[in-house]
């Protein structure tokens, strides 16, 4: 199934649940919620749950895109392209630094 297949069908599936028509706040609560259980399973190294928590914790960022009005394609496209030129240093143990907050140090 592609990714374009996809969301509909977990849009409709929240619809069917009356979760599209939810609080906001109660599913940030669920998106801080399954973060909990991502970690968990990081930690733990237990893959299983770790595909369980990375789909779940999808899953509450797309619905949660739907009910505050943001469409979530629209803002990782922006999100990439803020980042898409960005230069800057990575440390040894992964962080990226962007130039600009290089600088300001120096």
């Amino acid at each position: 199934m592609t990714y374009e297949e996809l969301i509909p069908k977990i849009m409709e599936w929240a619809h069917q649940r009356k979760i599209d028509q939810a609080d906001p706040r109660v599913e940030f609560m669920k998106l801080a919620e399954e973060v909990g259980e991502l970690s968990g399973a990081y930690n733990k190294k237990n893959h299983e749950r770790l595909v369980d928590s990375i789909g779940d914790l999808q899953i509450a960022l797309l619905i949660f895109c739907r009910l505050v009005g943001v469409d979530h394609k629209e803002a990782l496209t922006a999100a990439y392209q803020e980042i898409a030129h960005r230069q800057g240093e990575t440390t040894p143990d992964g962080v990226f630094i962007k130039q600009s907050d290089i600088e300001k140090e120096n």
